[in-house]
């Protein structure tokens, strides 16, 4: 902050301390009025106090008074066993539980510094405890653990799966075969012949025919002229009829005669052997083989897919049998078919987002800082699993400094045994960030002239997804060096250069456009804002403390933060790494150690001075 800003804050508050000395008499006599008027009514409404009167749904025995049996009682009124089942059947405590037991380890670094410290004290056991005179002094270093914690967003692999299921279909073709058939005529009279005929029950062509007599009585040498052939016929036979290649149609009626006496048809004999015939004492059977035409059914194995995906934006990782290989049978018009498939079904797994470190990297390659939480920021649209995550890393600052130890008393040797004691991090990086914050959000309100006023406003963008592998114009990094960026617009370039400098938060992703129900191309949404100040202050402050989000994938809400929001962000515990970065890249900032030995130098040349 300048000096020009300190003057004007000390400025203010004084002018605010005059101004309420100038208030003070006329509302103390305002307040002593009041207290005049109602003295003695508080007591008159106790005593006539009614609280079910005064208190909605009152009750002077309320379930939780079974916990409560007087100052004297003992126990806890079965408070504890009531808790306890609560614990056990709870959908809350379970989830809990659940999340506690089931989900993986962090694991730590070996290389972590509260590791290394803890195995460097082992080593030293003996030194540390084998002095213990009270006279004697020792020059010991002690060491501080500060933990930190840093939050960053990262994108997290995303893995979908398509089905492949293989079904039994099949198509019908023509095809020829030959049916046999018996058959038993009717029959009728035409002046003295006796009249049998057949009904045909298929259409086709004969292939062969017998026409088989049997007679319990002698049919009189009767002549009979039936399918092309002319015969006598005694009492049981068995003829070949001269039918083959004759064709007939379903339904059509074939018949023959017969008349007795060679031929002659001797009336009397003839009424005779037609009633033979109506009685069944004598019988006609046609034996006969038929070539039809049918329909023959062929199986094939048709493979179905379902992929909730467009599989073009997808990398394809592995694949699987999920039903392993048999025989099945399926039966068409009462025939059985038999097919028999190596796999029935199979899960193609595939990747549709690569696993991107984002703005954790730094945390992910430190041993000393492990991961303590992590919420998923969005998630996909289609319901797929969660894109992109908050993490919150737990990072360990080790400060050592060195005491001498006599006796029982501890003194300290240089300028870092102070905060290797304390613990407490003053150092110049973090408090300066904060000032700087301070001062910028001070800078932001001051141009807006009381209208409206809100600080670190930033403005929406967005990139596209191309549906073609992993070519996207939302890469976190690798800007400039991946030639598969080359189709992104001037805009969506200049996005990623802002996300490598930090200067984004990610909102959302939401499908762009769409083609019968498959998404082709999608975005993502970012708030981009001008400054790491301003973006920390965004993250952090309004998302990570006041719960503020910033809006949705499509329509990302950039808004700037309102004063009484800056007034409830805590400073103190934003992290400000990223911003601290810069003031050390770009500017010439001693470092602590440096600060320190000046310090030394200083009153070192003092000291000689005197």
């Amino acid at each position: 902050m300048s000096k020009a800003g300190l003057i004007v804050l000390v400025f203010s508050a004084c002018l605010a301390s005059l101004n309420v000395m100038a208030d003070a008499d006329s509302e103390y006599k305002a307040g002593s009025d009041f207290a005049h008027q109602i003295k003695g009514k508080g007591e008159n409404s106790l005593k006539n106090f009614n609280p079910s009167d005064n208190i909605p749904n009152y009750t002077d025995s309320p379930g939780e008074k079974k916990y409560y049996g007087g100052v004297t009682a003992t126990g806890d009124g079965s408070m504890k066993a009531d808790g306890t089942q609560q614990w056990t059947t709870n959908e809350a405590t379970q989830a809990v539980t659940d999340s506690f037991i089931n989900n993986p380890k962090e694991p730590i670094s070996p290389d972590a510094p509260f590791i290394q410290s803890s195995q460097d004290v082992q080593s030293r056991a003996d030194t540390i405890i084998g002095n213990t005179g009270q006279t004697q002094c020792e020059a010991q270093n002690i060491t501080h653990s500060e933990f930190t914690n840093y939050t960053c967003e990262r994108d997290l692999l995303v893995e979908q799966a398509c089905t492949r299921t293989a079904t039994i279909e099949g198509d019908w073709s023509a095809d020829w075969d030959n049916k046999y058939f018996e058959l038993a005529p009717t029959y009728s009279r035409s002046g003295k012949q006796i009249v049998f005929s057949f009904s045909m029950p298929e259409t086709g062509t004969i292939v062969s025919a017998n026409l088989e007599v049997a007679s319990s009585q002698y049919l009189f040498k009767s002549k009979v002229d039936f399918m092309n052939t002319s015969f006598f016929i005694y009492q049981n036979d068995n003829i070949a009829l001269n039918a083959g290649g004759m064709s007939v149609a379903k339904g059509q009626n074939i018949s023959g005669t017969s008349c007795s006496g060679s031929g002659s048809c001797t009336g009397t004999v003839d009424d005779i052997l037609y009633q033979a015939f109506l009685s069944g004492k004598a019988k006609l059977t046609l034996k006969m083989t038929l070539r039809v035409e049918t329909r023959k059914w062929n199986p094939r194995v048709v493979w179905v897919e379902s992929c909730p995906f467009s599989k073009n934006e997808g990398t394809l990782k592995k694949t699987e049998c999920i039903e392993p290989g048999s025989t099945k049978t399926v039966v068409v018009e009462g025939k059985p078919y038999q097919i028999t498939q190596a796999c029935w079904a199979y899960k193609d797994t595939y990747m549709t987002q690569a696993e991107d470190a984002g703005s954790c990297k730094t945390y992910m390659d430190n041993p000393a800082c492990t991961l303590a939480s992590r919420q998923c920021a969005f998630s996909a649209e289609d319901g797929s699993g969660c894109l992109h995550e908050y993490a919150t890393y737990s990072c360990e600052t080790r400060t050592s400094g060195q005491v001498m130890i006599c006796g029982g008393d501890t003194f300290c040797l240089d300028g870092e045994c102070e905060l290797a004691q304390q613990g407490k991090n003053n150092d110049f990086g973090p408090v300066v960030s904060a000032l700087a914050a301070l001062a910028a959000a001070g800078k932001d309100v001051s141009e807006l002239n009381g209208v409206d006023v809100r600080a670190f406003t930033g403005s929406a963008k967005f990139c596209k997804k191309f549906a073609a592998g992993f070519s996207n114009c939302c890469k976190d990094s690798g800007w400039g060096q991946d030639i598969g960026l080359a189709n992104c617009s001037t805009e969506e370039k200049a996005l990623g250069k802002a996300k490598e400098k930090k200067l984004t938060v990610s909102v959302g992703e939401f499908c762009s456009k769409k083609v019968l129900g498959v998404c082709l191309e999608k975005k993502r949404g970012y708030c981009q804002f001008d400054s790491k100040l301003a973006q920390i202050v965004q993250q952090q402050g309004r998302n990570g403390q006041l719960h503020i989000g910033f809006g949705g994938a499509s329509n990302p809400d950039c808004r700037g933060i309102t004063q009484t929001e800056l007034q409830q962000i805590q400073f103190d515990k934003l992290d400000f790494t990223n911003f601290y970065e810069d003031l050390q890249n770009n500017k010439n900032i001693p470092d602590n150690n440096a600060l320190t030995e000046r310090i030394r130098e200083q009153i070192a040349s003092q000291l000689q001075k005197k």
